[in-house]
């Protein structure tokens, strides 16, 4: 209960003072721990990479260390490098992946979401059954996949095919249609309910007075689909663009829990080039400041893809820049309609 005090208006000046200040330091206080964690393990890492990324660095080895310049970013386009090699072409079959995985994770959640939006018999249930899969770990995830396609009898598809196919192959790229299409499965599984919630709540926060308009207007279901929701859940789908487009770009833990790449001179992703070689310590550790290096350009590259992503998505629609426009306008001849019938009577 606010309190109230009987004085000249300094003293209530001062205690307001006070009040604001025990306000802020609590919220101070409250946010200190992710600050602290967020410092320690995003901030420094990264500052010291990026300093490594300069030297001849061996953690094992003080005697190996020194400064280097820009020879380690000069290596990664000396295509002479067998290290130099495997970062470049890691980069394929993440962006075929990418091409396939990103529109998927587009249309399925934005299909799921417009007929549970309908609120279809059971819907509490199903859109709770498809956002579950959010809450399961990706390892999780990989170990499921990897028993339901395992190559011997005692995986689930093999035994109820009566058949032996080593899905997930056992050599590197071998049956590697077959492989991404496992990870694809397993990766629009666990990560369709998130974008799911958020074009349900777009589609919830549209007037139904837009469709009513459109009705009127001698408009069908996919007009108002294309004219109004399309329209109207575009900051949806720019947030889940760009969440999802991320979210592929560092492509890992789904091939990684697969066991889908055997030979260590074989990546699907960069980011598994670069944990490999960063989990692989002493064998690896005089190549720290090269791999600190294609962490930093692989990092300039997302930041690069996510600036022209959202710039392409913000440029708007013809139809959406209008958005406020259609809902005046709809109101108006909704309203007007309404008047009209009631005058008729």
């Amino acid at each position: 209960m606010e309190k109230y005090f009987i004085g000249n208006g300094e003293d209530i000046i001062a205690e307001r003072k006070r009040a604001k200040r025990r306000e802020q330091g609590f919220a101070l206080a409250m946010l200190s721990p992710f600050v602290i964690i967020f410092v320690l393990f995003s901030v420094i890492p990264f500052i010291m990479g990026f300093a490594y990324s300069f030297m001849r660095y061996n953690p094992y080895d003080s005697g190996y260390t020194a400064f280097n310049g820009f020879k380690n970013y000069a290596n990664l386009f000396n295509n002479d490098i067998n290290v130099s090699r495997q970062f470049w072409n890691s980069f394929a079959p993440m962006l075929v992946f990418d091409l396939v995985a990103v529109p998927l994770m587009m249309v399925i959640p934005f299909i799921l979401a417009f007929f549970i939006n309908k609120r279809p018999p059971c819907y509490k249930f199903f859109r709770a059954c498809i956002y579950l899969p959010c809450v399961v770990s990706i390892s999780i995830v990989g170990i499921m996949f990897g028993e339901i396609f395992a190559s011997d009898a005692t995986g689930l598809i093999n035994s109820w095919l009566g058949t032996n196919i080593d899905w997930l192959g056992g050599k590197p790229f071998e049956n590697d249609i077959l492989r991404w299409v496992i990870i694809l499965l397993a990766s629009i599984w666990g990560g369709v309910g998130s974008n799911f919630v958020i074009f349900s709540g777009a589609l919830r926060d549209i007037p139904q007075s837009l469709y009513e308009a459109c009705e009127m207007d001698g408009g069908g279901k996919w007009q108002s689909i294309i004219r109004v929701t399309i329209p109207n859940i575009r900051p949806a789908i720019n947030i889940t663009l760009f969440n999802t487009l991320i979210a592929f770009l560092n492509l890992y833990g789904q091939p990684f829990v697969l066991n889908t790449v055997e030979n260590q001179d074989i990546f699907v992703s960069p980011m598994m080039f670069i944990q490999s070689y960063l989990s692989n310590g002493l064998a690896y550790a005089k190549q720290t400041g090269y791999i600190c290096a294609s962490a930093i350009v692989f990092g300039l590259i997302i930041m690069v893809i996510s600036f022209v992503e959202r710039m392409a998505v913000e440029e708007r629609h013809p139809a959406a820049k209008h958005v406020a426009a259609c809902k005046r306008y709809s109101d108006f001849k909704v309203q007007s309609l309404k008047a009209a019938k009631g005058g008729c009577k």
